[in-house]
C-alpha cells in the first residue's frame, strides 16, 4: 500500500514551532527570489524529516532530488550528482552522516560557492578545473547527528531537531492518516492508537495500514484485539521491548549489553538504537556503569500486563 504523506506545510500535523519557522523561510526565499538555505534535519527516525523536506520542495515548487547517504562514497558520486542539479532543486540526502567522511570535504565549496573543482587529466598534464553549479538547497537528514563532523553542520542555515510529537499532536496525525486510507475510527479508538505509537508518526501510518487490513477481512474485530495481533502490547511497548524487560527483572541485577544481546538472539546494535531509547524515555530502565537495570516504574508497568 502507498504511503500517503502529507504534500502541503498545512497537512503536515504536530510540530507547530517548526512548521512555522519552516513557513517563514519559504516565504523569504520566494519574495527575495533567493535559494532556500541549506538545511540540516536531525532526530528519530520516522518523525517526519523525509516528509518535511518534499512538503518543502512542493510549497516551493521546486524539484526535489533524493538520495542515500550511503550511495555516496566516491568523489566521482559526489561529481555526478552535482552535476545533474537544476538552478532552485532540492538534493535530499537521507543518512547524511553515512556519506563517506572522507569525501565530505568535497560538499563544503559546493554548498558555500556552488561550484566543484575537478582534476582533469592525468599525472603532470592534469588541472584542477572549477566547474560552477546551478544554485540549489541541500537538506540532509539523519539519525546521528554526532557522526556529522562540526565543520560540515556549520555549513546549514537551517538546522531542525525532530523528537517524539506529543499525544495530541499524534491524534491529529491518526486522524489524517485514518482519512487517506479510508479507515473509520471513534475517538476513544484514535486515543487508543495515539498511547501506543512511541510518539512517531510513520508508527501511527503502519498501525492504521494494519487496521485497514484487519477490518477489511473482520470488520467487528477491535482495535484493541488488532493491537495485540500486531505485537503491541500497551502503551506503545511491543512484544521485543516487552521481552528485554522481562529479562531486566529476571536478573534483578545490573546486566550488561552483551548478556541482553544473547538473552533477546538480537545484535547489540538493535538493541541500543531500536528497544533502549523508548524504555529510557519511559524510564522503565536505566543504564548505569554496571549495567541495564529495571526501574521501578518499569517493575509496576510489568505487574500491569
Amino acid at each position: 500500500m502507498e504511503l500517503l504523506r502529507p504534500s502541503k506545510l498545512s497537512e503536515f500535523k504536530g510540530k507547530k514551532e517548526i512548521k512555522d519557522n519552516i513557513s517563514i523561510y519559504i516565504k523569504s526565499a520566494i519574495a527575495n527570489n533567493s535559494t532556500l538555505d541549506h538545511c540540516l534535519f536531525h532526530g528519530l527516525a520516522g518523525t517526519g524529516k523525509t516528509t518535511l523536506a518534499i512538503v518543502i520542495s512542493n510549497e516551493l515548487g521546486h524539484r526535489i532530488k533524493v538520495v542515500q547517504g550511503g550511495n555516496i562514497q566516491k568523489p566521482t558520486d559526489i561529481i555526478n550528482l552535482s552535476l545533474t542539479l537544476q538552478e532552485n532543486d532540492i538534493l535530499f540526502i537521507d543518512e547524511i552522516h553515512a556519506i563517506n567522511p572522507q569525501i565530505v570535504e568535497l560538499l563544503y565549496s559546493i554548498m558555500e560557492d556552488f561550484a566543484i573543482d575537478i582534476c582533469l587529466g592525468k599525472d603532470f598534464n592534469s588541472k584542477i578545473t572549477r566547474v560552477k553549479i546551478p544554485k540549489f538547497t541541500l537538506i540532509g537528514a539523519t539519525t546521528n547527528l554526532g557522526k556529522i563532523p562540526e565543520s560540515f553542520e556549520e555549513r546549514f542555515g537551517i538546522i531542525v531537531y525532530f523528537g517524539e510529537y506529543e499525544n495530541n499532536e499524534m491524534v491529529e496525525i491518526i486522524n489524517f492518516y485514518s482519512e487517506r486510507y479510508g479507515v473509520e475510527l471513534t475517538k476513544d479508538e484514535i486515543n487508543l492508537i495515539a498511547k501506543n505509537c512511541k510518539g512517531v508518526p510513520r508508527i501511527a501510518n503502519k498501525i492504521i495500514r494494519r487496521i485497514k487490513d484487519f477490518k477489511t477481512i473482520n470488520s467487528s474485530i477491535s482495535i484493541k484485539t488488532i493491537l495485540k495481533r500486531i505485537g503491541i502490547v500497551k502503551n506503545g511497548i511491543n512484544t521485543i521491548d516487552l521481552k528485554y524487560m522481562q529479562i531486566l527483572n529476571d536478573f534483578n541485577s545490573p546486566i550488561g549489553i552483551k548478556t541482553i544481546s544473547h538473552a533477546l538472539l538480537l545484535d547489540e546494535t538493535t538493541i541500543e538504537n531500536k528497544i533502549e531509547p523508548y524504555l529510557i524515555y519511559c524510564k522503565y530502565i536505566n543504564k548505569t556503569i554496571k549495567g541495564r537495570i529495571l526501574t521501578e516504574k518499569g517493575k509496576k508497568f510489568l505487574l500491569s500486563i
